[in-house]
């Protein structure tokens, strides 16, 4: 059958996040083709999208997306044959081995039922508190985004993040920061919770369906109250983290860059494995000296939402519209 090939590429391309980089489950880096869909599934992602192939089975998600990126046909020819997945284009001719039986567990994912619109800024919320989620495994539910009826919300016992919004829920759910992170390139506009899965899907029919999890997570509230003197951030101060940001972002695990204060003096440090930048530039702050860390691409935002912070003795806070920022300050030596 002649199909085309850059729709076919975007079908299968939007299913990624549901790939594990290793097998940790059998075929959990495959692509699954069933009843004209494509799953993926890594046992805390699963993705599902219409898609042009009408064959059943499983193939290695790599090669398959390796050759349809480099492929320049529009159209190419796609059928299977002897336990492969055969792609023809001009004067060429591709097998991909294919497994006729699935076995990737995907019927452990509830199917969902009722949706339900998601605000408008839902993706917005999402991309800024992701930064302050945790990576620390061993306080499981600090890696996770807390989805509360009444606005969305993270923290990794160092800072803390809540974004104001209606959520269509009636309890609160918690989503690995690391599956929900993918909601904001992917144009969701839609939501359903069944017993151990939030979906979430988009316009095209792409369903991205994220575990959820029974934890405990922090009471914010108070700690988001805190009032303190107010400070305007230096001019400036945006460019300077994007050229610290050149080596903060070598470390991919904990991608911060260092703020301290000093009187009317902010310092600004991204270092990573290769090297560091530091720029020193003016503010209007008489405290003592403090420093902090931050995600650069966090402080980047902030700012561009608001210019201003409110200093205390050990907190910063950034209060802007519906999202509200508090980072606890040390002191230095």
């Amino acid at each position: 059958m002649r199909i085309n090939r850059e729709k076919l590429l975007e079908q299968l391309e939007s299913v990624m996040p549901g790939l594990s980089p290793r097998e940790i489950i059998q075929q959990s880096s495959c692509f699954i083709f069933k009843k004209k869909k494509v799953v993926t599934y890594n046992d805390e992602i699963a993705c599902t999208q219409d898609c042009l192939l009408p064959f059943e089975g499983a193939v290695q998600a790599k090669p398959l997306i390796d050759i349809l990126r480099k492929l320049k046909e529009d159209t190419i020819e796609v059928d299977t044959k002897d336990g492969e997945l055969l792609i023809k284009g001009k004067n060429k001719r591709m097998g991909i081995t294919m497994d006729a039986e699935i076995l990737l567990p995907i019927e452990t994912v509830e199917n969902p039922e009722e949706w339900t619109n998601l605000p408008d800024d839902f993706a917005d919320a999402i991309s800024i508190v992701q930064h302050c989620a945790s990576g620390d495994e061993t306080r499981f539910a600090l890696t996770c985004i807390h989805l509360h009826p009444k606005w969305i919300e993270s923290c990794d016992a160092h800072q803390a993040a809540r974004y104001m919004t209606e959520m269509p829920i009636e309890k609160p759910i918690l989503v690995r920061k690391d599956s929900i992170k993918y909601i904001v390139s992917l144009d969701m506009t839609e939501i359903s919770e069944t017993e151990s899965w939030v979906h979430f899907r988009s316009p095209a029919n792409l369903i991205l369906s994220c575990r959820r999890w029974e934890e405990d997570f922090p009471e914010l509230t108070d700690i988001l109250k805190v009032t303190g003197t107010p400070t305007q951030f230096p001019k400036g101060l945006v460019d300077a983290i994007d050229k610290a940001q050149v080596f903060s972002t070598e470390n991919a695990e904990e991608n911060q860059i260092t703020i301290e204060l000093q009187p009317d003096k902010l310092r600004i440090t991204g270092r990573g494995v290769n090297g560091y930048y530091k720029e020193i530039t003016q503010i209007k702050y008489k405290g003592k000296p403090l420093a902090f860390q931050i995600a650069p691409q966090l402080l980047a935002d902030l700012i561009k939402r608001h210019n201003s912070c409110e200093i205390l003795i050990d907190k910063i806070k950034v209060a802007a519209g519906k999202y509200t920022y508090v980072s606890v300050l040390q002191a230095k030596e």
